[in-house]
């Protein structure tokens, strides 16, 4: 049985719990952990960057609790609230907290999906983020759902978590075609690991990421590989150059 883990973003368990509610009804509850934000003390990151260069974070609090149970999920559902355009300043801080998450993802390949509420709109922006931020984690994004005041009450259908519950089976990873942008983001993060970080290296090489045109077996065109081998050699030789 594949295990959920549902985060709602929100301080309050008002809109975006219940859209979060909505969608965990078309799950077995036992495959579901719902985590409420608000319930963990979450600091904010210091730059000190200890958790990229040792592996470990310096902070005393519970974001590590929070981001290990993300971690030992099968499936990401993440709900926020949308503040002047973005996610809650909470998510952040979290986010934030897990930037070692950039150069040695736990969630390679696991599906995430986003759900959002705002009074009017801003849920466009807020998604492109943690579209973004998909991206960066190796994630396999599936699709979003937002609600205003307007249809706040509007339904979940279950076509709409279809794509979510097909990547919940990891043999299903092999039909995925990332695009364009996470094959260039996995070539950065290489590049990463093999010229600035060694602790990034170690855990690549002994992840099989170095070798490899992607994250693991998927439907990547030739063409993507070319340019995504073409910009790692290029990006690499910048790197070596300017540190020579």
């Amino acid at each position: 049985m594949a295990s959920i883990i549902m985060i709602n973003a929100s301080l309050r368990k008002q809109s975006t719990y219940k859209l979060l509610t909505r969608i965990a009804s078309h799950f077995n509850q036992d495959e579901i952990e719902f985590l409420n934000l608000s319930d963990y003390e979450i600091r904010p990151c210091i730059g000190c960057e200890n958790c990229l260069r040792n592996g470990t974070c310096s902070l005393p609090d519970q974001a590590d609790e929070v981001l290990h149970k993300i971690q030992q999920a099968d499936g990401i559902i993440l709900g926020s609230p949308v503040y002047l355009r973005q996610i809650s300043g909470y998510l952040k801080l979290l986010i934030d907290r897990g930037c070692a998450w950039y150069h040695r993802s736990p969630l390679v390949g696991k599906p995430i999906f986003f759900a959002t509420t705002t009074m009017a709109s801003g849920s466009k922006q807020a998604v492109r983020y943690l579209q973004d931020l998909s991206v960066q984690w190796g994630t396999i994004y599936t699709g979003s759902i937002s609600r205003t005041l307007f249809n706040l009450d509007a339904p979940v259908h279950a076509d709409q978590l279809k794509r979510f519950k097909f990547y919940l089976d990891d043999q299903n990873r092999s039909s995925f075609r990332p695009p364009m942008k996470q094959v260039i983001e996995f070539n950065t993060q290489k590049v990463l690991a093999t010229a600035i970080l060694p602790l990034d290296l170690e855990f690549w090489t002994e992840k099989g990421y170095i070798d490899s045109p992607y994250y693991f077996t998927c439907r990547i065109s030739l063409f993507k590989r070319l340019v995504g081998r073409i910009y790692y050699k290029l990006l690499l030789y910048l790197i070596s150059k300017n540190k020579a």
